[in-house]
């Protein structure tokens, strides 16, 4: 039987790590889906300690944007892996959205958001229908976005909610789910 874990938190909380060392402790062949898209330097930093940290035997694989089209995942060829990592679904959710160039809007007309909230809504009902089918235990790492002050512009907030709703969907199918806060872990299911 295949499993699904749902690893939360803040940046910095220790979640791609645990994703890591769970990864590692199951046996098989293990892929990592990288779903960050470099943007600026800081983020190449960030992906280049991700690629470091993991062992030379895992499969990587870049997102890359046709499979941000629903329909398009079962094209990853994932044959022989046992266990699949998605490290993060926020960069995924951002991947989503940055075509619609929100953060050059400053009043997001509502059948824009409605548009957008269908469209993502679509994909992820998509994606969890697909890493419940796929013969490998799947780790999604994703970001608690919610727990701060309300973003004071319009693209922060829609992401907010998107993510908070994401994270909902994600923590539902999922078979363990674990909030990480301050490198510590709590299970919450």
């Amino acid at each position: 039987m295949h499993k699904i874990y749902f690893l939360l938190g803040g940046a910095r909380s220790g979640k791609s790590s645990y994703a890591e060392e769970l990864a590692s402790s199951i046996p098989g062949r293990v892929a990592y889906l990288a779903t960050a898209k470099i943007t600026d330097s800081e983020m190449e930093k960030r992906v280049e300690i991700h690629r470091m940290r993991r062992p030379g035997g895992w499969k990587t694989i870049e997102l890359k944007d046709k499979f941000l089209k629903p329909g398009k995942l079962k094209e990853l060829n994932l044959e022989g892996t046992e266990v699949l990592i998605v490290d993060c679904i926020t960069n995924l959710l951002y991947r989503l959205l940055e075509d619609h160039q929100l953060d050059q809007l400053s009043i997001i007309p509502n059948q824009v958001e409605q548009k957008i909230e269908q469209e993502v809504s679509d994909y992820f009902d998509y994606f969890c229908t697909y890493i419940k089918t796929i013969k490998a235990d799947v780790i999604l790492v994703s970001n608690e976005v919610g727990m701060g002050l309300v973003p004071p512009y319009p693209l922060g907030r829609v992401f907010r909610d998107l993510m908070g709703t994401i994270n909902k969907q994600l923590a539902l199918v999922a078979d363990e789910a674990y909030f990480f806060i301050a490198g510590t872990r709590q299970r919450l299911k």
